[in-house]
């Protein structure tokens, strides 16, 4: 083969070390900046969204006892390797799937009408060094205030959060222990039977990126 043939062969297939720093350079910068926009974002609570589910269980000597709503409000911040978020729930729409029994516990247990809210304020959200990867459940550090019949104490929280695909969703599963004393509920002495003094709590919400509803907003003009 011509040696001035090679030569141009050799030429336009070699690499300029040059240009391949600068497109690594291009890709990392691009790659740092898509993290950086899911690790940054504010995600809402819709109340009665189907993927929202806030549950507690009373596990007593003589019966199990599940009471569960949809009707939660609020929103999640992350930024950088941490965040804040902030949740209420309508308390006078639990149901346990006995209307008398969702009766007494509104009125006699947790009062609604002077407390119509649980309210759960995060203090402090610590995501592991990596952040959070598109669909991948990851276990967090979180601590918090509960407020609860008109009393407020911190709890942690077994928290994990899965951020979804694109970063517009963010799924948050927390589960904790109530003790009914804490937060002065009292159980009368005819259901100390019935109605167990800890209660297990469960969290599972899906909250939507405030982005993903500008997007639709624009869309739909």
């Amino acid at each position: 083969m011509d040696q001035t043939c090679i030569h141009s062969i050799r030429a336009t297939t070699s690499i300029n070390p040059v240009t391949l720093m600068k497109k690594l350079f291009l890709s990392v910068s691009l790659l740092i900046a898509t993290v950086a926009m899911a690790q940054s974002a504010t995600f809402k609570v819709v109340a009665g969204d189907v993927h929202t589910l806030v549950q507690f269980e009373s596990k007593a000597s003589l019966e199990t006892v599940t009471g569960k709503t949809r009707t939660a409000t609020g929103f999640a911040e992350l930024d950088g390797g941490g965040g804040r978020a902030e949740v209420h729930v309508d308390l006078a729409s639990l149901r346990t799937g006995i209307s008398k029994r969702d009766q007494d516990m509104r009125e006699q247990f947790l009062q609604t009408k002077q407390y119509p809210e649980a309210v759960f304020t995060v203090t402090t959200l610590q995501l592991p060094a990596t952040g959070l990867q598109e669909n991948a459940r990851t276990r967090v550090s979180v601590k918090g205030n509960l407020t609860l019949h008109g009393t407020t104490r911190e709890v942690e929280p077994e928290t994990y959060l899965t951020l979804g695909t694109g970063g517009q969703t963010l799924r948050i599963e927390s589960a904790f222990l109530v003790k009914l004393q804490d937060y002065t509920i009292e159980r009368p002495q005819f259901l100390l039977l019935r109605l167990a003094e800890e209660q297990h709590i469960s969290v599972d919400i899906t909250a939507v990126s405030d982005n993903r509803g500008e997007t639709s907003r624009q869309g739909g003009n």
